[in-house]
């Protein structure tokens, strides 16, 4: 009798589990917190990295300042806000916090606009240069080597070695500039600040369209695509401020590496530059390379 009483008693609790469990399972969404304040909106966007089922996102995000702050932070999506840039905003916002076991990523929270309490044309003061923090540029971003690769072909060879090692520009004026998601470049001080930034236009290139004197310079893996890289600010979208030819080969994992990534070789050609600058030099043939990888 008592085994018997001991099983019966087994087989409640586990019903009573279970019970527990299908009802959490079969609420559904519900809500856990709820909650609204006024937020300032910056006139501008700016870079920034957003977090989202563990997936970190680059995107133009609202920098913003709650009731609380004096300082600008990043913000996501506001439901129902028809944002227009080159205004700074006072709004009313709802902060909603939901539940729901059946989704993937069980836990989450929407803002949705409640009243645009004011919007003022101006610039926002005092804003940050971007949102992202410093590790997303390491772990995510092609970094452009500035110990650039070069070839000289010149009666006057020293003069114009000498002009191309001292030269600050090809170096990117002593910044680090990064190339994120491909489409995305950043001009960083040493303090990881943005001195500029903007998009990256590429476009298709046939390779007999190169200049010959990249011929030099030709790297030895094989070659699986060729093209352009505009480097544009938002300002000025028709005129870039860096441009390169660019051969892209491709590296596969090793031992050492452990996903597929792809190598850029990014060329400009300098010869008509350095015929005008030495034109007693007989210069047939001036260029430099850089290198970056990203991941596949």
């Amino acid at each position: 009798m008592k085994s018997h009483f001991l099983k019966i008693q087994f087989i409640l609790l586990v019903s009573l589990l279970m019970c527990a469990c299908t009802d959490d399972n079969e609420e559904g969404k519900k809500v856990t917190a709820y909650s609204e304040y006024t937020l300032t909106v910056a006139s501008v966007k700016l870079p920034g990295v957003l977090t989202s089922s563990g997936n970190n996102v680059l995107a133009d995000v609202y920098a913003v300042k709650n009731e609380q702050s004096t300082d600008w932070e990043a913000h996501g999506s506001i439901g129902k806000f028809e944002y227009e840039e080159g205004y700074e905003y006072q709004i009313l916002i709802s902060e909603t916090s939901y539940l729901d076991y059946q989704m993937g990523d069980p836990a989450w929270t929407e803002y949705e606009l409640l009243e645009v309490l004011s919007k003022e044309r101006k610039n926002s003061e005092e804003l940050p240069s971007h949102f992202i923090p410093n590790w997303y540029f390491e772990q995510y971003c092609a970094y452009i080597n500035p110990e650039f690769a070069y070839v000289i072909d010149a009666d006057k060879k020293e003069d114009i070695e000498k002009d191309i090692k001292t030269d600050a520009t090809y170096k990117f004026g002593d910044s680090r500039c990064y190339v994120c998601n491909a489409d995305k470049w950043f001009l960083l001080d040493l303090d990881m600040q943005t001195k500029e930034y903007g998009n990256v236009i590429r476009k298709s290139k046939e390779p007999t369209d190169f200049p010959k004197s990249y011929k030099h310079l030709y790297p030895e893996q094989q070659i699986v695509s060729f093209g352009q890289f505009d480097f544009v600010t938002k300002d000025a979208p028709e005129e870039p401020i860096m441009q390169y030819d660019v051969m892209i080969s491709q590296q596969f994992p090793t031992k050492s590496i452990s996903r597929e990534t792809y190598i850029l070789w990014l060329y400009r050609d300098l010869t008509a530059y350095y015929q005008s600058k030495y034109p007693e030099a007989n210069v047939k043939a001036v260029a430099i390379r850089y290198t970056t990888k990203i991941g596949s």
